[in-house]
């Protein structure tokens, strides 16, 4: 399969583009790190012990679901990461195929063409020279040797026109393989150029997570002072807006992988176009 093809051949563009990556980003946003150590967890435990058993199951929860959906948005960087990579080493390779579309048979004509050229320049060269000694002799007014040199010219001169016609054959030949391949090329760039808005709307899904970060790791902070002071009601709503904060985030992320999926849909269907 061409996919599976391209794929083997990817090893040095996927190195470059991953160390591109990881000195640039992949464009991602990692949710704001929240540190859910035992200590913050005993913290909580304590501070729901006071609050009696519903709203102590209730805190516990809200603190584990919290945990949860942490986790879920660092699986949708990893997973959002690794098929951007794979993406943008993809999009590389398939570029360079795209030079390269019957670049065998272009060189191939054009050797042709210089080939053919070199094999009948002597007979122009011949036909050229003839030409000017008939032109010279009729200034002579030499009218034997004028007729005689006039019918080798005119005998060599559809020799000539056969060998022109042959080049231009060869040329049009070489033409069209140019055309051909231009046609290609573009077609397939053409597809390649509906990830540009795909890629604007990862941009505006990343922007999207600015202010939910930036608010997580204060009600983060927030958390952790009420829950040490064994503030129960306090903790939890703050565990709500976190909560609500971090669905947030998730979703953007799972909308940034979908995306990255639609890319890569895209890229797929260049592949298939390629000779």
């Amino acid at each position: 399969m061409k996919m599976h093809k391209l794929k083997l051949e990817l090893t040095a563009a996927l190195v470059v583009v991953l160390l591109l990556c990881t000195t640039i980003g992949s464009g991602s946003v990692a949710a704001a790190t929240l540190q859910f150590t035992d200590a913050v967890r005993a913290s909580l435990v304590k501070t729901a012990g006071t609050a009696g058993s519903t709203k102590q199951a209730k805190l516990v929860k809200q603190y584990d679901d919290l945990a949860a959906l942490q986790k879920q948005a660092m699986e949708w960087d990893n997973k959002t990461s690794t098929l951007h990579y794979n993406n943008e080493a993809l999009v590389t390779a398939i570029r360079k195929k795209i030079k390269e579309i019957d670049a065998d048979k272009i060189i191939k004509l054009e050797d042709q063409v210089k080939q053919i050229k070199a094999k009948y320049q002597p007979l122009f060269n011949t036909y050229s020279s003839l030409t000017k000694q008939v032109a010279a002799v009729k200034s002579f007014k030499d009218k034997s040797l004028y007729k005689v040199l006039r019918g080798e010219a005119d005998v060599m001169k559809i020799a000539v026109g056969l060998a022109r016609q042959d080049i231009r054959t060869k040329e049009d030949s070489l033409k069209a393989a140019k055309s051909d391949k231009s046609r290609k090329a573009t077609q397939i760039r053409s597809i390649l150029t509906e990830i540009t808005p795909l890629k604007t709307k990862i941009t505006a899904e990343r922007s999207l997570q600015s202010t939910p970060n930036k608010s997580i790791t204060t009600e983060w902070t927030n958390f952790k002072g009420a829950a040490k002071k064994g503030d129960a009601d306090r903790s939890g709503d703050c565990l709500a807006r976190l909560l609500t904060l971090s669905g947030q985030i998730t979703t953007y992320k799972q909308n940034m992988y979908n995306l990255e999926v639609k890319i890569s849909a895209v890229i797929q269907r260049a592949n298939s176009q390629l000779p």
